[in-house]
């Protein structure tokens, strides 16, 4: 099952006109994370409730979320990559 959105609003916070999308699109089902490595566009720490880390920051806060089940790894989905 997926769901699509359609962003409500047009953002223009980032000069790199195409990130603004992921911010817009954040906002819809209230996204927890954006994961990214553009941190030349992607200065700020958080929008609109979603924070907004590296992959790096993200494994080192959040690998304890990861757990095994069997032989399979399991991540609960924490928010927009």
């Amino acid at each position: 099952m997926s769901e699509t959105y359609e962003p409500m609003t047009k953002l223009r916070i980032i000069e790199d006109e195409p990130d603004n999308r992921l911010l817009e699109l954040a906002q819809i089902p209230k996204a927890d994370f954006i994961i990214t490595g553009n941190t030349n566009d992607f200065t700020m720490e958080n929008y609109k409730g979603t924070k907004i880390v590296t992959p790096k920051e993200y494994w080192e806060e959040h690998n304890s979320v990861i757990s095994t089940i069997g032989n399979t790894v399991y991540e609960p989905l924490l928010g927009l990559c």
